[in-house]
């Protein structure tokens, strides 16, 4: 009788590698935290110091330039009117603004009342509206000023060629024989000495109208 022998195959079956239990690193994360707030904080640091820098800047230039302003506009001796929304785009109760030569700045509202403010005491955005407004009429009004001194001084300078054409009367000395002088003679001398002065006068007035006639 044949015996059968039975085999068992053995299969192995991989073993899993252990599993290693996952531990949190608390002491990274919190230094982590505390680095980014750290930047935080130092950036606004940064930020608030550039920040005041600029303020006192914008204050430093603003008084600066109303000052500048105000040596401009004063010898001139004019007003300037400003659009109200330059003052303010919110508030519609106002009704005109009016730039003075000393450099107050005059708010006129509905009710008839009136606000004067120094121009350096606006903040620089209103300042710089005023500016945009201002400087074009100045520049205006400083053009026509020249014209009107170049015209005088030519006038002037036209009368003063024609005056060094006159001569000069340079009057003679006449000398004294005698103790006493006769009335007659003094007032002889005395109606030379008028009509000297009156063809002089008239020649001067012929120089000055011929002058100007030319004009």
């Amino acid at each position: 009788m044949a015996e059968t022998k039975t085999e068992q195959a053995t299969v192995e079956t991989p073993q899993a590698p252990p599993v290693q239990a996952q531990i949190p690193h608390k002491n990274s994360q919190g230094g982590r935290s505390d680095l980014d707030i750290n930047m935080a904080i130092k950036s606004l640091q940064e930020e608030t110091q550039q920040i005041f820098e600029l303020i006192e800047m914008e204050r430093t230039y603003g008084a600066e330039v109303s000052n500048q302003l105000k040596q401009i506009i004063m010898p001139l001796n004019l007003s300037y009117h400003i659009k109200p929304e330059s003052i303010s785009k919110t508030d519609s109760s106002i009704s005109d603004v009016v730039l003075t030569p000393q450099g107050m700045v005059c708010v006129f509202n509905n009710a008839g009342s009136m606000i004067s403010r120094p121009l350096e005491s606006f903040q620089s955005d209103v300042l710089i509206r005023i500016l945009l407004e201002v400087i074009p009429e100045i520049k205006v009004m400083l053009n026509e000023k020249r014209q009107k001194m170049s015209g005088r001084v030519m006038t002037l300078e036209r009368v003063a060629k024609e005056l060094r054409k006159v001569p000069a009367l340079v009057p003679t000395k006449s000398g004294v024989t005698g103790k006493s002088v006769s009335t007659s003679g003094s007032d002889q001398g005395s109606n030379d000495g008028t009509r000297d002065k009156g063809s002089s006068s008239s020649s001067n007035q012929d120089a000055m109208k011929s002058v100007l006639d030319k004009q």
